[in-house]
């Protein structure tokens, strides 16, 4: 009975303990049923093997349970994986008869795997992982070969199943882990890599059908994914997500500037609140296009949250503008009442704001790109003015009171993307055939009769570095 008792009071400290940890250092992953299922059910099933294995000389050390390390470190992170490894290793270490090797054997394998791993994106990560397992788990057989009374049998032994368990402990986890994180609808690091081809349907789609917004969705990911390293975010789902933060933009491409080839605006003849539904529109049609699909839904909420609750600044500045005009304007009193009238809520996204550092960072690319894109000049000192100005509202409006970025994170970005901006519109050599063409367009433009000649296109195509 004593013993019982004493089974489910451990049970109780442990179980409690972790979701404490999780609780206070994790609170995203609280509200996350799926994460805590998957957790709970890797614990079981370890502790089970562990059980099952008890008492033995040398089949405890077989068990693979570096696994969950591994596991937890590619699909959640590594203090996670961490906290959840040295749980496994109390209960290894009591189902034992209280063995400190048996503890250390698997705390520090474990660890060693997790070290190793890293995000595993490629095989190679998961050779290196189960190496590291061995030569941590074969350091601790020895220290206690030493410290204790082991023959040279049971230490080669022992040194066996140290090999067993770090190829198992590797094998189950590369093998495992992708059918997991679909189960449990955690986005890997192979589905990134594959959503992030430019041959997926959806991609495809963009590119043909809207091919500025596909250009615009480049340019946004490039730039975001040299903020996330700039900043530790993760850079995979930061570029991945900005390849698809604008795929609602295929239920009506010509409201958007970027896909009018001819130069004719449709907003021109709209009513500003008119534009401003339209133009809103492209996040719940992203929604829904993203659902069909198929894509992953922590992708597919970076879709609402790249907006925010931001303003449309140009439609709300018009509709003011236009409400104030029969009063003689902005400067006149019975103006500025007008304009004061109109609802600000009509011109503003619904949201959410971002709720991680990755969508906050494709939040300030999306802007700065197209800002950026709109300038008559791109030189270091225009560019600068910018990024500052664009990273300043979206800073004065609130939009990152939601998620965890920091001052420092805001000046490493400031510095990404204008490092990375410079180098995407450096100045190129005035070659003379680009000249050329230009003064033909020029003349044909103006009616004057000349044509582009192909040896001069071929010549300016060819050069553009």
């Amino acid at each position: 009975m004593a013993r019982l008792a004493g089974w489910a009071l451990l049970a109780i400290l442990i179980v409690g303990l972790v979701l404490a940890w999780i609780w206070r250092f994790r609170p995203t992953l609280w509200h996350r049923t799926n994460v805590l299922v998957l957790i709970g059910l890797l614990l079981v099933f370890t502790t089970f093997a562990l059980k099952l294995t008890a008492g033995r000389s040398v089949l405890p050390f077989f068990v693979p349970t570096a696994a969950a390390g591994i596991l937890i470190a590619i699909l959640l992170d590594a203090s996670a994986a961490v906290t959840l490894t040295a749980v496994i290793a109390v209960i290894g270490g009591a189902v034992n008869g209280n063995s400190l090797e048996i503890t250390a054997y698997i705390f520090l394998g474990g660890l060693a795997g997790i070290v190793a791993v890293r995000r595993g994106d490629r095989l190679n990560a998961f050779v290196q992982a189960a190496a590291a397992i061995f030569v941590v788990n074969a350091l601790v057989v020895s220290t206690f070969s030493l410290l204790g009374e082991r023959d040279i049998t049971g230490v080669l032994q022992l040194y066996g199943a140290s090999v067993a368990s770090a190829g198992g402990s590797a094998v189950a986890a590369v093998g495992s882990f992708a059918v997991i994180g679909n189960l449990f609808g955690i986005l890997t690091v192979f589905q990134l890599l594959e959503l992030g081809n430019p041959s997926q349907p959806l991609l495809r789609r963009l590119l043909i059908e809207t091919p500025g917004t596909y250009h615009h969705s480049i340019m946004v990911g490039n730039l975001a994914e040299r903020a996330a390293e700039a900043i530790g975010a993760d850079p995979l789902i930061t570029r991945v997500a900005a390849y698809y933060h604008d795929v609602g933009k295929l239920a009506n491409p010509t409201a958007f500037i970027e896909n009018q080839a001819n130069g004719d605006n449709v907003h021109d003849e709209l009513d500003p609140d008119v534009s401003a539904g339209i133009l809103k529109e492209h996040v719940g049609d992203g929604i829904e296009i993203a659902y069909r699909a198929h894509l992953p839904k922590p992708l597919i909420a970076f879709i609402p949250q790249h907006h925010g609750t931001a303003l449309l600044s140009y439609f709300y500045a018009k509709a003011r503008e236009e409400a104030a005009a029969p009063y003689g304007g902005l400067e006149t009193a019975g103006g500025e009442k007008a304009a004061s009238a109109i609802d600000q809520r009509t011109y503003r996204h619904n949201g959410p704001k971002p709720q991680s550092r990755e969508a906050a960072l494709l939040m300030l690319a999306d802007g700065v790109e197209a800002s950026v894109r709109s300038l008559s000049s791109r030189d270091e000192p225009a560019i600068r003015a910018m990024v500052n100005r664009i990273i300043e509202e979206r800073l004065k409006d609130g939009q990152f009171d939601e998620c965890d970025l920091t001052l420092r994170d805001i000046e490493r970005i400031r510095g990404a993307f204008v490092s990375q901006l410079l180098g995407m519109y450096h100045q190129r050599i005035a070659y003379p055939q680009s000249k050329i063409v230009e003064l033909e367009a020029r003349r044909a433009a103006a009616g004057g009769g000349g044509s582009t000649g192909g040896g001069s296109v071929g010549g300016s195509s060819s050069d553009g570095a």
